[in-house]
């Protein structure tokens, strides 16, 4: 196995524990190492040795979400596909948006959960909800911050 080949499995196990198939995670670590950084549909099935399907799905995932992207070029038919770093900023922005709507889920169960006879669980998802506010506010500021930079 290559050094190149081996740090994209490196960096796709680790994007597994982000919730990502291993598939998915291999493509997104190539895309992050390759040079120049983009690739055609076909480099990365024969990088990867990976279906067609798998890869297909995947990048259509990351398409999805806006963390990739494709371009052509002049005079030949292909797609080459690479990380979109604006796009994938975004989904980090969306992603702290869902993070705070969270809490409204957890007001909820809180009020159902009004009258239960489990007071401690009931303190235990009320300082999960603290938590979360907090978490939420400081990613809030932390946004703000970077984007007037």
């Amino acid at each position: 196995m290559s050094y190149i080949e081996q740090e994209v499995e490196n960096l796709g196990v680790f994007l597994e524990k982000f919730g990502r198939t291993p598939i998915e995670g291999r493509v997104f670590a190539y895309l992050l190492i390759v040079d120049p950084p983009h690739s055609s549909f076909d480099e990365l099935v024969e990088f990867l040795q990976a279906s067609k399907g798998a890869i297909s799905k995947a990048l259509n995932n990351f398409m999805k979400e806006g963390t990739v992207s494709y371009k052509t070029f002049s005079g030949d038919r292909k797609r080459y596909f690479y990380i979109d770093t604006k796009g994938w900023r975004n989904s980090i922005i969306e992603g702290s948006k869902n993070f705070s709507a969270f809490n409204i889920v957890l007001d909820k169960v809180l009020s159902l959960r009004e009258g239960s006879t489990d007071e401690k669980f009931n303190q235990d998802i009320l300082h999960i909800k603290e938590f979360q506010e907090f978490i939420s506010h400081k990613l809030e500021i932390a946004i703000e911050e970077w984007m007037s930079k």
